[in-house]
Protein backbone atom coordinates (compact mmCIF):
# COMPACT_ATOMS: atom_id res chain seq x y z
CA UNK A 1 0.00 0.00 0.00
CA UNK A 2 1.61 2.98 -0.89
CA UNK A 3 0.68 6.17 1.38
CA UNK A 4 0.36 9.62 1.05
CA UNK A 5 1.15 12.17 4.14
CA UNK A 6 -0.29 15.76 3.55
CA UNK A 7 0.78 18.10 6.03
CA UNK A 8 4.31 16.21 7.90
CA UNK A 9 4.07 18.24 11.18
CA UNK A 10 4.08 16.97 14.77
CA UNK A 11 1.55 13.95 13.94
CA UNK A 12 2.05 13.50 10.64
CA UNK A 13 5.64 13.09 10.73
CA UNK A 14 5.13 10.77 13.77
CA UNK A 15 3.05 8.62 11.42
CA UNK A 16 5.19 8.76 8.23
CA UNK A 17 8.27 8.25 10.20
CA UNK A 18 6.63 5.03 11.68
CA UNK A 19 5.46 3.50 8.17
CA UNK A 20 8.76 4.15 6.59
CA UNK A 21 9.94 1.77 9.03
CA UNK A 22 7.87 -0.82 8.67
CA UNK A 23 8.74 -0.60 5.29
CA UNK A 24 5.40 1.07 3.43
CA UNK A 25 6.06 3.06 0.64
CA UNK A 26 5.44 6.54 2.10
CA UNK A 27 5.16 9.86 -0.18
CA UNK A 28 5.15 13.33 1.51
CA UNK A 29 3.60 16.34 0.40
CA UNK A 30 5.19 19.14 2.40
CA UNK A 31 7.15 22.30 1.98
CA UNK A 32 9.83 24.94 3.68
CA UNK A 33 12.92 23.72 6.13
CA UNK A 34 10.54 20.97 7.10
CA UNK A 35 10.87 19.45 3.55
CA UNK A 36 14.67 20.48 2.80
CA UNK A 37 15.10 18.01 6.24
CA UNK A 38 13.69 15.46 4.68
CA UNK A 39 14.92 15.71 1.63
CA UNK A 40 18.54 15.96 3.09
CA UNK A 41 18.56 13.26 5.76
CA UNK A 42 14.99 11.96 5.96
CA UNK A 43 12.35 11.99 9.37
CA UNK A 44 13.40 11.26 12.57
CA UNK A 45 11.11 10.43 15.21
CA UNK A 46 11.28 10.40 19.13
CA UNK A 47 9.02 8.70 21.10
CA UNK A 48 8.73 6.47 24.37
CA UNK A 49 12.42 5.78 24.63
CA UNK A 50 13.34 5.11 21.31
CA UNK A 51 14.94 7.57 17.91
CA UNK A 52 15.17 6.84 14.51
CA UNK A 53 15.45 8.28 11.34
CA UNK A 54 13.38 6.94 8.43
CA UNK A 55 13.58 8.24 4.67
CA UNK A 56 10.59 8.86 2.85
CA UNK A 57 9.86 10.46 -0.86
CA UNK A 58 9.09 13.86 -0.27
CA UNK A 59 7.81 16.98 -2.34
CA UNK A 60 5.48 20.02 -2.21
CA UNK A 61 4.36 19.31 -5.83
CA UNK A 62 2.11 16.83 -5.48
CA UNK A 63 2.63 15.81 -9.34
CA UNK A 64 5.99 14.81 -8.10
CA UNK A 65 4.34 12.42 -6.22
CA UNK A 66 1.63 10.62 -8.30
CA UNK A 67 -1.12 8.76 -7.52
CA UNK A 68 -1.27 6.76 -3.85
CA UNK A 69 -3.61 4.01 -2.77
CA UNK A 70 -4.75 5.97 0.61
CA UNK A 71 -3.95 9.74 1.51
CA UNK A 72 -3.55 10.68 5.08
CA UNK A 73 -4.15 14.56 5.96
CA UNK A 74 -2.77 15.49 9.48
CA UNK A 75 -2.58 19.61 8.51
CA UNK A 76 -5.03 21.82 10.70
CA UNK A 77 -8.83 23.05 9.56
CA UNK A 78 -7.69 26.62 8.07
CA UNK A 79 -5.38 24.67 5.08
CA UNK A 80 -7.81 22.54 4.05
CA UNK A 81 -9.65 23.93 1.00
CA UNK A 82 -6.21 25.03 -0.09
CA UNK A 83 -5.12 21.16 0.04
CA UNK A 84 -8.29 19.61 -1.26
CA UNK A 85 -7.03 21.24 -4.60
CA UNK A 86 -3.52 20.51 -4.23
CA UNK A 87 -3.49 16.88 -4.09
CA UNK A 88 -5.76 16.53 -7.00
CA UNK A 89 -2.60 14.84 -8.78
CA UNK A 90 -2.25 11.95 -5.66
CA UNK A 91 -5.91 10.72 -5.85
CA UNK A 92 -6.69 7.47 -8.02
CA UNK A 93 -10.14 6.71 -8.86
CA UNK A 94 -10.75 5.28 -5.11
CA UNK A 95 -8.55 6.55 -2.84
CA UNK A 96 -10.02 7.16 0.19
CA UNK A 97 -9.16 10.58 2.24
CA UNK A 98 -8.41 10.09 5.67
CA UNK A 99 -9.03 12.98 7.66
CA UNK A 100 -6.72 12.70 11.09
CA UNK A 101 -7.69 16.24 12.74
CA UNK A 102 -8.98 17.93 15.86
CA UNK A 103 -12.53 19.11 16.15
CA UNK A 104 -15.48 18.57 14.45
CA UNK A 105 -14.61 17.39 10.60
CA UNK A 106 -15.90 18.98 7.18
CA UNK A 107 -17.33 15.87 6.27
CA UNK A 108 -19.61 15.51 9.86
CA UNK A 109 -22.96 15.90 8.02
CA UNK A 110 -22.15 13.35 5.09
CA UNK A 111 -24.47 10.59 6.06
CA UNK A 112 -25.33 11.57 9.72
CA UNK A 113 -28.39 10.84 10.98
CA UNK A 114 -30.82 13.63 11.44
CA UNK A 115 -27.73 15.66 9.57
CA UNK A 116 -28.15 17.89 6.57
CA UNK A 117 -26.37 15.62 4.26
CA UNK A 118 -24.31 18.56 2.94
CA UNK A 119 -20.97 20.38 3.55
CA UNK A 120 -20.88 22.72 6.49
CA UNK A 121 -20.40 26.60 5.39
CA UNK A 122 -18.10 27.62 8.62
CA UNK A 123 -15.30 24.74 7.84
CA UNK A 124 -15.69 24.59 4.29
CA UNK A 125 -16.76 27.96 2.34
CA UNK A 126 -18.12 27.41 -0.43
CA UNK A 127 -18.01 23.64 -0.18
CA UNK A 128 -14.37 23.51 -1.73
CA UNK A 129 -13.10 20.55 0.44
CA UNK A 130 -16.10 19.06 -0.10
CA UNK A 131 -16.20 19.14 -3.58
CA UNK A 132 -12.55 18.97 -4.46
CA UNK A 133 -12.05 15.97 -2.51
CA UNK A 134 -15.67 14.21 -2.07
CA UNK A 135 -17.04 13.20 1.03
CA UNK A 136 -17.01 9.56 -0.13
CA UNK A 137 -13.35 9.39 0.20
CA UNK A 138 -13.37 10.94 3.54
CA UNK A 139 -12.73 8.04 7.01
CA UNK A 140 -12.76 9.66 9.62
CA UNK A 141 -9.63 10.00 12.21
CA UNK A 142 -9.35 10.69 16.10
CA UNK A 143 -5.93 11.40 17.10
CA UNK A 144 -4.29 9.95 20.18
CA UNK A 145 -1.11 11.38 19.00
CA UNK A 146 0.42 14.18 21.79
CA UNK A 147 3.95 15.35 19.57
CA UNK A 148 5.95 18.36 18.88
CA UNK A 149 8.61 19.27 16.05
CA UNK A 150 11.60 19.73 17.53
CA UNK A 151 13.30 21.14 14.68
CA UNK A 152 12.61 20.46 10.51
CA UNK A 153 12.91 17.04 9.58
CA UNK A 154 12.50 16.05 13.80
CA UNK A 155 9.40 15.39 15.97
CA UNK A 156 8.91 14.16 19.64
CA UNK A 157 6.06 11.99 21.20
CA UNK A 158 5.52 12.54 24.51
CA UNK A 159 2.65 10.26 25.19
CA UNK A 160 3.23 7.14 27.51
CA UNK A 161 1.39 4.87 24.47
CA UNK A 162 2.22 4.64 21.34
CA UNK A 163 0.17 6.83 18.91
CA UNK A 164 -3.16 6.03 18.38
CA UNK A 165 -5.40 6.38 15.05
CA UNK A 166 -9.09 5.96 15.48
CA UNK A 167 -10.71 5.59 12.25
CA UNK A 168 -14.56 4.70 10.99
CA UNK A 169 -16.63 5.54 8.45
CA UNK A 170 -19.15 8.14 7.88
CA UNK A 171 -21.87 5.78 7.65
CA UNK A 172 -20.65 3.64 10.48
CA UNK A 173 -19.99 0.70 8.58
CA UNK A 174 -17.35 -1.92 9.12
CA UNK A 175 -15.48 -1.41 5.74
CA UNK A 176 -12.76 -3.17 3.69
CA UNK A 177 -10.97 0.08 3.21
CA UNK A 178 -10.80 0.80 6.78
CA UNK A 179 -9.74 -2.36 8.15
CA UNK A 180 -7.13 -2.59 5.40
CA UNK A 181 -5.59 0.76 6.49
CA UNK A 182 -5.85 -0.28 10.05
CA UNK A 183 -3.87 -2.95 9.40
CA UNK A 184 -1.10 -1.02 8.00
CA UNK A 185 -1.09 1.62 10.75
CA UNK A 186 -1.01 -1.21 13.32
CA UNK A 187 2.00 -3.23 11.93
CA UNK A 188 3.89 0.09 11.97
CA UNK A 189 3.54 0.00 15.88
CA UNK A 190 0.87 2.18 16.10
CA UNK A 191 -2.67 1.79 17.39
CA UNK A 192 -5.50 1.80 14.79
CA UNK A 193 -8.51 0.72 16.18
CA UNK A 194 -11.54 0.85 13.89
CA UNK A 195 -14.67 1.61 15.17
CA UNK A 196 -18.72 1.88 14.19
CA UNK A 197 -19.24 5.12 16.12
CA UNK A 198 -16.68 8.12 14.25
CA UNK A 199 -18.35 10.71 15.44
CA UNK A 200 -18.87 9.72 18.90
CA UNK A 201 -14.94 8.98 19.30
CA UNK A 202 -14.73 12.45 17.89
CA UNK A 203 -16.65 14.41 20.27
CA UNK A 204 -15.07 12.45 23.42
CA UNK A 205 -11.87 14.48 21.78
CA UNK A 206 -13.62 17.67 20.86
CA UNK A 207 -14.82 17.85 24.67
CA UNK A 208 -11.22 18.11 25.67
CA UNK A 209 -9.72 20.01 23.08
CA UNK A 210 -12.41 22.19 23.02
CA UNK A 211 -12.25 22.93 27.00
CA UNK A 212 -8.03 22.64 27.38
CA UNK A 213 -6.97 24.47 24.13
CA UNK A 214 -8.17 27.98 24.02
CA UNK A 215 -7.95 28.49 27.54
CA UNK A 216 -4.17 27.26 27.21
CA UNK A 217 -3.51 30.33 24.45
CA UNK A 218 -5.85 32.53 26.72
CA UNK A 219 -3.15 31.72 29.62
CA UNK A 220 -0.42 29.87 28.40
CA UNK A 221 -0.87 27.32 30.99
CA UNK A 222 -0.43 23.55 29.98
CA UNK A 223 -2.83 21.16 30.87
CA UNK A 224 -1.55 20.37 34.11
CA UNK A 225 -1.39 23.96 35.26
CA UNK A 226 -4.69 24.69 34.28
CA UNK A 227 -6.24 21.75 36.51
CA UNK A 228 -3.92 22.72 39.25
CA UNK A 229 -5.72 26.11 39.30
CA UNK A 230 -9.60 25.61 40.91
CA UNK A 231 -10.62 28.50 38.74
CA UNK A 232 -9.29 27.26 35.55
CA UNK A 233 -10.79 24.16 36.40
CA UNK A 234 -14.07 25.27 36.75
CA UNK A 235 -14.26 26.98 33.42
CA UNK A 236 -12.56 23.38 31.54
CA UNK A 237 -15.70 21.41 33.29
CA UNK A 238 -17.87 23.85 32.85
CA UNK A 239 -17.15 23.79 28.82
CA UNK A 240 -16.76 20.29 28.78
CA UNK A 241 -20.91 19.86 30.07
CA UNK A 242 -21.77 22.59 27.61
CA UNK A 243 -20.13 20.40 24.56
CA UNK A 244 -21.54 17.38 26.13
CA UNK A 245 -25.50 18.94 26.03
CA UNK A 246 -24.47 19.86 22.37
CA UNK A 247 -23.24 16.38 21.34
CA UNK A 248 -26.44 14.79 23.16
CA UNK A 249 -28.03 16.78 20.58
CA UNK A 250 -26.67 15.14 17.73
CA UNK A 251 -27.87 11.58 19.23
CA UNK A 252 -24.17 11.00 20.84
CA UNK A 253 -23.68 10.75 24.65
CA UNK A 254 -19.87 11.19 26.01
CA UNK A 255 -19.10 10.67 29.46
CA UNK A 256 -17.18 13.23 31.86
CA UNK A 257 -14.52 11.67 33.97
CA UNK A 258 -14.60 14.75 36.62
CA UNK A 259 -12.31 13.55 39.41
CA UNK A 260 -9.87 12.07 36.26
CA UNK A 261 -10.37 16.10 34.88
CA UNK A 262 -9.53 17.29 38.69
CA UNK A 263 -6.33 15.42 39.19
CA UNK A 264 -3.17 17.38 38.07
CA UNK A 265 -1.19 14.19 38.28
CA UNK A 266 -3.00 12.70 35.24
CA UNK A 267 -2.66 15.88 32.85
CA UNK A 268 -0.15 16.31 30.92
CA UNK A 269 2.53 18.99 30.54
CA UNK A 270 2.14 18.68 26.66
CA UNK A 271 1.08 22.51 24.96
CA UNK A 272 -1.98 21.28 23.35
CA UNK A 273 -1.82 22.01 19.21
CA UNK A 274 -3.92 25.15 19.52
CA UNK A 275 -1.10 26.82 21.70
CA UNK A 276 1.41 25.55 19.51
CA UNK A 277 0.11 27.20 16.77
CA UNK A 278 -0.39 30.34 18.74
CA UNK A 279 3.41 30.10 19.56
CA UNK A 280 4.54 29.75 15.80
CA UNK A 281 2.18 32.59 14.72
CA UNK A 282 -0.29 30.19 12.67
CA UNK A 283 -3.58 30.04 12.04
CA UNK A 284 -5.77 28.64 14.75
CA UNK A 285 -8.51 25.88 14.84
CA UNK A 286 -10.79 27.54 16.69
CA UNK A 287 -14.01 27.44 13.56
CA UNK A 288 -13.48 23.71 13.75
CA UNK A 289 -12.87 22.97 17.40
CA UNK A 290 -14.86 26.25 19.55
CA UNK A 291 -17.48 27.88 17.03
CA UNK A 292 -19.10 24.85 15.62
CA UNK A 293 -20.15 23.73 18.93
CA UNK A 294 -21.72 27.33 19.88
CA UNK A 295 -23.27 26.94 16.22
CA UNK A 296 -24.63 23.24 16.80
CA UNK A 297 -25.86 24.77 20.38
CA UNK A 298 -27.57 27.82 18.74
CA UNK A 299 -29.06 25.13 16.35
CA UNK A 300 -30.41 23.04 19.10
CA UNK A 301 -31.30 26.06 21.40
CA UNK A 302 -28.51 24.56 24.11
CA UNK A 303 -26.97 27.39 25.81
CA UNK A 304 -23.29 27.42 25.54
CA UNK A 305 -22.32 30.87 28.01
CA UNK A 306 -18.98 30.05 29.21
CA UNK A 307 -17.62 28.80 25.80
CA UNK A 308 -19.05 32.11 24.25
CA UNK A 309 -16.86 33.98 26.91
CA UNK A 310 -14.26 32.26 26.07
CA UNK A 311 -14.80 32.01 22.08
CA UNK A 312 -15.08 35.82 22.42
CA UNK A 313 -11.85 36.37 23.95
CA UNK A 314 -9.82 33.57 21.91
CA UNK A 315 -10.81 35.04 18.54
CA UNK A 316 -10.18 38.97 19.66
CA UNK A 317 -6.76 37.42 20.89
CA UNK A 318 -6.50 35.91 17.33
CA UNK A 319 -7.74 39.41 15.37
CA UNK A 320 -5.12 41.68 17.43
CA UNK A 321 -2.17 39.23 16.83
CA UNK A 322 -3.18 38.76 12.64
CA UNK A 323 -3.04 35.15 13.06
Amino acid sequence: MRIGIIGAGAVGGFMAGHLARAGTDVAVLARGPHLAAMREKGITVETRGETWTSRVTASDRAADLGTVDVIVVTAKGPALPAIAEAIQPMLGADTPVVCAMNGIPWWYEYKRDGGSGGPIERLDPGAAIWNGIGPQRAIGCMIDCPATVVEPGSVRHVGPRPGIFTLGEPDNSESARVTAIAKVIEDAAMGAPVTTAIRRAIWAKLLINASRSPLGVLTGSTERGLAENPETLAVTLAIMREAQAVAASHGIEVSIDEAGQSDPSKRSLHRSSMLQDWDLGRPMEIDGIVRIIQDYGRAAGIATPVLDTVSAMLGEKARAAGV
